[in-house]
């Protein structure tokens, strides 16, 4: 894909952050017009994109926003408050870490998030954890997503049932965080760069 010198010109511009067209005109040597028409077709190459605040248009760069979205989600479902901030504590830097309480309020993050993978324990309260996957397998949308069960449930019938549910992964509370992070990067699919 050739680039013209102006374009150059402007996404080095835009490195600063988030700009309004007029603050990137006053950084580039073209007038707004030919600034727009070039921002115009670094839109259509995907390369750039605007927010409108009112009249106003606000310019980003898209490669920024790519690089903050390569975070994975992965759903953390447990009534238990230790266990999520232990889980926050050890996999934040690497991963977007969503939260549920329940199973309920678990299908509501995955439909509304998409999460890449679940880590959900099987004793809730209302919706218990097998509910849960047997709601998300049952979808279309959501069979694919896989789901590591985090649980003090120790009995061989307990694992059985999970993985009749088609469970990828059991463990075992308490549990080693290393050993968490090491499941669920071996369980996640990996990220496409298309």
């Amino acid at each position: 894909m050739s680039m013209h010198w102006r374009e150059k010109e402007l996404l080095d511009a835009m490195k600063a952050g988030k700009l309004t067209t007029t603050e990137i005109v006053n950084r580039v040597h073209m007038s707004k017009v030919t600034a727009l028409k070039y921002l115009e077709s670094l839109k259509e190459k995907n390369m750039v994109g605007f927010d409108e605040i009112g009249p106003t248009k606000i310019w980003y760069l898209k490669t920024e926003q790519k690089a903050i979205e390569k975070k994975r989600k992965i759903l953390v479902v447990d009534d238990d408050r230790n266990v999520i901030t232990i889980i926050k504590d050890s996999l934040d830097s690497e991963f977007e870490i969503l939260e549920a309480a329940n199973g309920k309020e678990a299908l509501g993050v995955v439909f509304a998030e998409s999460p890449d993978i679940l880590v959900l324990d099987i004793m809730m309260p209302g919706m218990d954890g097998y509910k849960v996957c047997e709601e998300l397998k049952g979808h279309e949308t959501t069979r694919d997503i896989p789901i590591i069960i985090l649980s003090a449930k120790t009995n061989v019938e307990d694992k059985l049932r999970a993985m009749e549910l088609g469970i990828d992964d059991y463990l075992i509370k308490p549990f080693d965080p290393r050993e968490l992070k090491a499941r669920i990067k071996m369980r996640l699919k990996p990220v496409s760069d298309n």
